[in-house]
């Protein structure tokens, strides 16, 4: 061996006897020590000597059978008062060979990953639960999300709808007309407030669905401003529509949604103005809408401009504002759901305007009348809320409809088979019925009628309920006579 070598084994040797601090014993027949080299102290062997009984120590690691001699090997046996070492052992004539190696240090190394293991798989565990913990909070929090829409659209559905009824029966009476409309106004802010509320507990769950249609942007801005312009008019401030001459007569977009858009929009320009105006501005090109909402108020700084769009969040000096902070952030996530972003633009005390433009392809093809192809039409509608049944029962006559009304499963199967309806609208919940299952049962067989579905539940994929194949259309709550009246003679003209 060369001398290079010769050195790089000595320094290793150094190096594994320092660490391991080999103890090397060789024992006759009866386990009484031979000779030795190295510190039997550490193993719990003091004043080694030659004859000296070693039987009681080594008697547990080595053979029984003295006929044995294939070599052995014990990894990390504890000896009493020694740390856990390695025990090679080989058969010798007339006696045996013993090594012990310090394995204290790797034995904790493997003590330290066995427990790190342990631990992980702790933590693997927990994380496991805690998941399927959020799962099942999510799943809760779908099922109040539906329950809470249910309990605000069906009342906000008799109170919106009634009162616009009034209106028509009492149209000369003014005074009666301005109190109605404060209701209907303090309906739909409501009804708007709601949204914002559910729209962003439904955003956490999954993207905000869409439900688009042929409609007129001339009724979705006249029904906005109806409902914002006194507000504006309470704050002596103009509010002003501007319409570009080219916009298609009708837009397929969704019209409840642009709505919801516009009124935060709107009616945040309005909250923040302290004088001046509002102006909406529309304007169409390629198949986009594109809007602007303008208002003389004070304008954003710099700071409040990178957040304004993150929930809960309202501009400083305006803490005590009306509303939850929802509008922006809700009219932001919507926006870009029908393919959009709104953009601000700022300056302090220059006021603000925010724009976006959203996919809208114009529909050709006539209007559809309010409700006159709907004469002598059999209609079958079921909701377990009176109020609602006789509310739309009003407006469908008013129409020419021969309505039938039920409140549960069996009276409306029954109703069906025996009418034979141009059309059922059905609310998902009856009671203690599943307006799904109905809708099911009507659609088996021979089908006669057209199924819609007008429900207060949320149609998102975070509800569990799966609707079937046979229904037809799905409206949401609150609708308006005229939504109504139009859906239904579009829907029963498409038979055949």
């Amino acid at each position: 061996m060369s001398g290079g070598l010769q050195s790089l084994r000595q320094h290793i040797n150094r190096i594994l006897t320092r660490q391991t601090r080999p103890l090397y014993l060789v024992v006759d027949d009866t386990l009484r020590l031979v000779e030795w080299r190295g510190d039997g102290s550490h193993y719990g062997l003091e004043s080694l000597q030659a004859g000296a009984p070693l039987d009681e120590r080594l008697a547990p690691i080595l053979p029984i059978d003295e006929q044995e001699t294939r070599a052995h090997a014990w990894r990390f046996v504890q000896l009493a008062g020694a740390p856990p070492c390695h025990v090679h052992v080989i058969r010798l004539d007339g006696g045996w060979g013993v090594a012990m190696l310090d394995a204290g240090a790797e034995h904790a190394a493997q003590l330290a990953q066995q427990q790190s293991t342990h631990e992980l798989l702790l933590l693997r565990r927990e994380r496991e639960a805690l998941i399927a913990e959020l799962e099942q909070a999510n799943r809760l929090k779908s099922r109040f999300i539906a329950g809470m829409s249910h309990e605000f659209r069906t009342p906000l559905t008799s109170i919106i709808g009634y009162s616009d009824q009034l209106r028509e029966i009492r149209p000369d009476d003014r005074e009666t007309q301005h109190h109605l409309n404060a209701v209907g106004r303090g309906a739909r802010y409501l009804l708007n407030l709601v949204e914002n509320l559910l729209d962003q507990a439904r955003s956490e769950i999954g993207p905000l669905q869409l439900h688009p249609g042929a409609c007129e942007l001339a009724e979705i801005s006249t029904e906005v401003e109806q409902l914002l312009r006194p507000v504006a008019g309470q704050r002596q401030l103009s509010l002003a529509w501007w319409f570009a001459s080219d916009i298609p007569a009708r837009l397929w977009l969704d019209a409840i949604r642009l709505k919801q858009v516009l009124i935060n929009l709107v009616g945040n320009a309005i909250k923040f103005t302290e004088q001046g105006g509002v102006n909406v501005e529309f304007d169409w090109q390629d198949g986009r809408l594109q809007v602007a909402v303008a208002d003389t108020g004070p304008g954003i700084d710099e700071a409040d401009a990178a957040v304004i769009f993150e929930p809960f969040r309202q501009t400083a000096g305006h803490n005590q504002a009306k509303g939850a902070g929802l509008g922006l952030t809700i009219s932001q996530a919507l926006v870009q759901a029908m393919g959009g972003e709104v953009r601000l633009n700022t300056r302090k005390g220059e006021g603000s305007r925010f724009e976006f433009s959203i996919d809208a392809p114009a529909v050709r093809g006539g209007r559809g009348g309010e409700g006159g192809s709907l004469a002598d039409k059999k209609i079958v509608i079921a909701d377990d809320d009176p109020d609602l049944l006789e509310l739309f029962r009003l407006w469908l006559s008013s129409a020419g409809c021969r309505v039938e009304t039920a409140r549960d499963a069996a009276s409306t199967l029954e109703i069906a088979r025996r009418v034979r309806p141009d059309a059922v609208i059905l609310d998902l919940d009856l009671g203690g019925d599943d307006g799904a299952a109905v809708a099911a049962e009507l659609g088996a067989g021979e089908r006669h009628c057209k199924i819609v579905i007008l429900s207060a539940a949320p149609n998102d994929p975070a509800n569990e309920r799966q609707l079937p194949d046979v229904i037809d259309a799905r409206w949401t709550k609150p609708i308006s006579r005229t939504e109504l009246l139009r859906g239904l003679a579009a829907l029963i003209a498409d038979t055949g």
